[in-house]
């Protein structure tokens, strides 16, 4: 996130009179939501009477339907980015594997990180975010965890950032404790956006920052700022199954 672009913070000592910017979400998650459990509840059972039936045997019923449950649950736990709200953006056109988005305004969580490369960055600043939205570091409610988690380069470290939950401003989300961790409006902008699956360490990052820089001067396209990281899974999730992407702000 670059601090050209940020309009209104809050720390730990302020709090503005007004403020217009609410995160939107992308996509309503609460359908995909019943829907994922509701599969979860009724496909190990369908698949359990099936195979009884088959077979002849409820053991290899209650077998087969546990192995299916057991199954949906591993998918569940690989695929968190499936039931996470993110912030809302259109696409306005794709250039080859270049994507050119219009974010809404939205809220971050953000904190500095002064460290050697981005995987220190990101875990430092993970867990440091992380107490804020469990509410370790200020006396009110846990918030949702969303997608995705971002960081880029900021004053010889890293800025580590949370999208704040859907719908919330800078007013009505919970001051932090931490002076280290900032509520920041970001305004509406273009971006320009690679995605790709695999790792996020500092190699990988820094080749795909450099596929990005080629793209978009290929599309003759005026980039703006430094690129980000835009992670959407946990690290438990499988690196072949992650979405990661890199952005950087158009003019």
């Amino acid at each position: 996130m670059q601090t050209d672009l940020r309009k209104t913070s809050l720390s730990h000592a302020t709090v503005p009179e007004t403020t217009e910017v609410a995160t939107q979400p992308q996509t309503r998650v609460a359908l995909r939501k019943s829907l994922f459990y509701g599969v979860l509840a009724a496909v190990p059972a369908v698949v359990g009477i099936g195979v009884a039936a088959l077979l002849r045997s409820k053991r290899a019923g209650a077998i087969a339907g546990g192995a299916t449950a057991l199954g949906l649950g591993l998918a569940r736990w690989q695929l968190q980015r499936v039931v996470s709200e993110e912030p809302a953006y259109e696409v306005e056109q794709r250039i080859g594997h270049l994507e050119i988005r219009r974010y809404a305004p939205y809220v971050i969580a953000e904190t500095t990180i002064q460290a050697d490369g981005i995987d220190t960055a990101l875990e430092t600043g993970f867990h440091r975010l992380f107490e804020y939205i469990r509410g370790r570091n200020h006396d009110a409610e846990k918030l949702a965890m969303t997608s995705p988690v971002c960081s880029s380069h900021l004053n010889g470290g890293y800025a580590v950032s949370f999208v704040m939950p859907m719908c919330r401003t800078l007013r009505t989300l919970p001051r932090p404790d931490d002076s280290r961790v900032e509520l920041i409006d970001m305004p509406a902008r273009r971006v320009a956006v690679l995605a790709y699956r695999g790792r996020y360490n500092a190699e990988a990052v820094e080749l795909h920052e450099h596929e990005l820089a080629d793209l978009v001067a290929e599309a003759k396209l005026t980039s703006t700022g430094k690129p980000t990281f835009a992670g959407f899974d946990p690290p438990t999730t499988l690196p072949f199954l992650r979405r990661n992407e890199i952005w950087i702000d158009l003019v």
